[in-house]
């Protein structure tokens, strides 16, 4: 369906309506506790002057494709039970309810917004470095069915949520994604015509000076050149349970230095917006094939398996990784770390201590999978 300007969400909510045409949605009500809700992915795209919205239960003209994408919406919500739309905003017919922070939010979307006055909520679990802001439940996994926070759950709040799921897309990402290995296979391939040059090289050097071409010569050269980049390959084939292990212990090690660094480092108190968690974890990782060591102490320990598996920080441009922001926020890491220790706000036992014991609090029950 063309339109002649660009639909408002409103008018999106009605052609869903109108298009799925349910008659059990006429008299339902919706909640969150009672209905299988799903956020509907919309998208608005523009073709010279006329308009088209593309979503489930609407035929997109043809020529809507990426490059004609204008804007995505994210208010309109469906009922798998019923059919029924329901588009969220600060004024929608969702009821509301006050949680047990004083929060109220739309008990069918979970959304709660700026107009609503609530002074409970912690800094750093509404604070979400993202582009669209997400203002849902800070503790939204951590509620049981009342809508009360469960005992001894309070730090499964929707940020730490979002940085497990970076974490666990960025490490397989760098370890166990398609991309990993096809570069390990081309490295392999590059490693080998390399040891090929250079026996090469041997052989017309000796007939060029008349010389004897000792086989045990070449064979020398060859593994020589080659065990200059071993590869470990065999170390990047593991089970789906060893990948989930590796990948939960990281990614609760990991979380736990952004908090030591954020909330125990001067430069992480005083500008926060330095360390974005996307750049934070490649950046986290790198550091810890070596670990950071002050006074005999080690703040970040070394591992050895990052230490072999992680691919050379000059391809990181393969995996997505933007390399100079990569590098800076990296050089922030190790900059806040040695600043604070120095200038005596905290000691490196101190720092260590922390990091400890956010390792027992920080997903305790989190499951990666």
């Amino acid at each position: 369906m063309a339109l002649a300007r660009s639909p408002s969400p409103e008018t999106i909510a009605d052609l869903l309506t109108n298009s799925i045409r349910s008659k059990s949605a006429l008299n339902h009500v919706c909640h969150f506790n009672r209905c299988n809700i799903i956020n509907l992915p919309v998208e608005v795209h523009r073709n010279d002057s006329f308009y088209a919205v593309k979503a489930p239960y609407l035929k997109a003209p043809t020529w809507v494709k990426r490059e004609t994408l204008q804007t995505n919406v994210y208010s309109i919500y469906l009922c798998n039970n019923t059919g029924k739309i329901h588009h969220c905003h600060a004024n929608c017919n969702g009821e509301r309810m006050t949680n047990n922070e004083n929060c109220q939010v739309c008990c069918v979307s979970g959304l709660q917004y700026e107009s609503e006055i609530t002074r409970s909520w912690q800094i750093a679990a509404r604070c979400v470095p993202t582009v669209v802001a997400d203002k849902r439940d800070p503790f939204l996994f951590s509620r049981g069915e009342d809508g009360r926070v469960k005992s001894g759950s309070g730090v499964h709040n929707l940020t730490t949520t979002k940085c497990a799921i970076t974490c666990k897309e960025t490490i397989h990402n760098l370890l166990f994604s398609k991309i990993r290995l096809n570069n390990e296979r081309n490295k392999l391939r590059d490693n080998k015509k390399e040891a090929e040059k250079s026996v090469n090289k041997y052989k017309r050097w000796c007939e060029r000076n008349n010389q004897t071409i000792v086989y045990i010569h070449m064979i020398t050269l060859y593994g020589n050149k080659k065990a200059k980049r071993p590869l470990y390959t065999h170390l990047l084939i593991k089970t789906d349970e060893e990948k989930d292990d590796l990948i939960k212990d990281l990614t609760k090690t990991i979380i736990s230095y952004y908090k030591m660094i954020v909330y125990k480092t001067n430069l992480g108190k005083e500008m926060t917006s330095m360390f974005n968690f996307k750049i934070f974890v490649p950046a986290c990782l790198y550091i810890m094939k070596r670990g950071v060591m002050m006074g005999g102490i080690p703040i970040i320990e070394s591992v050895r398996y990052l230490d072999i598996t992680l691919p050379e920080a000059n391809t990181l441009d393969l995996y997505k990784i933007h390399k100079p922001s990569f590098t800076q926020t990296k050089n922030n890491m190790l900059k806040a770390i040695r600043e604070t220790v120095e200038l005596g706000t905290e000691t490196a036992q101190s720092l260590k201590q922390y990091v400890d014991d956010e390792k027992q609090r920080v997903l305790d029950n989190f499951s990666t999978t």
